[in-house]
């Protein structure tokens, strides 16, 4: 796996069950399991590991190869199980790759801080793995990827509700400022109409009330001065 950055591939050991020949169908399993497996044939293979496990159903190594083929099967979740059970071997490599791989299997299911803690028990388990090493550094970095992105998008959605806000606030503006017009414009449009009818504002009749009562006030003034001067005055109404 190391070197194929981004791609993750199961680290793959074939335990061949180091029995006595009371045990002999299940090696034979093991053995023509190892077979398929290295062919591809990882359904056949998985098929041959559980025959073997029928005769030895507490085998670390056989849990660990049914492992991997559930692994190169995409059953993630399931291989994980079987790694499991391989990790109480008292083969300490067997144990590394066990909590190895169930490390690969944990990122291929996003469980990636997960994953780096399987790839530090393997590393605790054989210092020199590079692969493991490996692994650790390249899950932290797509953390810090993910955050990144993460982050990123946050930032974009804040940008675009803040955007829509005073998209709302200006669209809301414009509404009270058409609402204003309209008002001004049916006021004329009712001003004008009055004048066609022949009505009359409340002011217009207050105005033309008062230049009737000015007009008033100067015909009796002209009254009062024509019958002092013994003018016959005619009534004009």
């Amino acid at each position: 796996m190391r070197k194929t950055a981004g791609i993750f591939f199961s680290c793959v050991i074939f335990v061949t069950c180091a029995v006595s020949d009371v045990f002999s169908s299940a090696r034979r399993n093991v053995a023509q399991g190892n077979r398929y497996f290295k062919s591809g044939e990882n359904e056949k293979a998985l098929e041959k590991y559980r025959n073997a496990q029928i005769d030895l159903p507490e085998s670390p190594g056989i849990h660990f190869n049914m492992g991997n083929s559930l692994y190169k099967l995409d059953k993630y979740e399931d291989a994980v199980k079987e790694f499991d059970k391989a990790t109480y071997s008292k083969d300490i490599e067997l144990q590394g790759k066990a909590y190895y791989n169930t490390g690969n299997c944990l990122y291929r299911l996003g469980k990636l801080p997960e994953s780096i803690l399987y790839y530090k028990k393997a590393l605790e388990l054989n210092p020199g793995d590079e692969d493991a090493k490996y692994n650790i550094e390249f899950v932290q970095k797509k953390i810090k990827e993910n955050m990144d992105k993460q982050k990123g998008q946050q930032q974009q959605q804040q940008q675009q509700q803040q955007q829509q806000q005073k998209g709302k606030e200006g669209d809301d503006k414009d509404k009270d400022k058409d609402k204003e017009e309209q008002e001004q414009e049916q006021q004329g449009e009712k001003k004008e109409k009055q004048k066609k009818e022949g009505d009359m504002s409340e002011e217009d009749a207050k105005r033309i009330l008062n230049a009737f009562e000015d007009e008033e006030k100067k015909s009796q003034e002209k009254k009062k001065a024509a019958v002092r001067q013994g003018i016959s005055v005619e009534k004009d109404w």
